[in-house]
């Protein structure tokens, strides 16, 4: 399970959570974060020897909005792979 820090409108994932371990898809993982963040951070840094890199392929997620407890939770549910 994964879930934001911010406790007042949540985003839960429920999924299978898996350590990924081959170069292409920790390659991925890096460039996908550099983006976001802005970052330069090295393959090295991911190397499975040091630090897990973890996917998580969702199954559920549910969000809500603090402010409208009642009317907002959301739902979404994925197909296993």
């Amino acid at each position: 399970m994964i879930t934001t820090e911010d406790a007042g409108d949540p985003v839960v994932i429920e999924g299978i959570a898996a350590i990924m371990r081959d170069d292409l898809s920790i390659r991925r993982a890096l460039e996908l974060m550099n983006e976001k963040y802005q970052t330069g951070i090295e393959m090295s840094f991911l190397d499975p020897a040091r630090n897990a890199t973890i996917r998580v392929r969702p199954q559920k997620v549910i969000g809500m909005r603090h402010g409208d407890f009642t009317g907002s939770p959301t739902r979404w549910t994925f197909p296993s792979p």
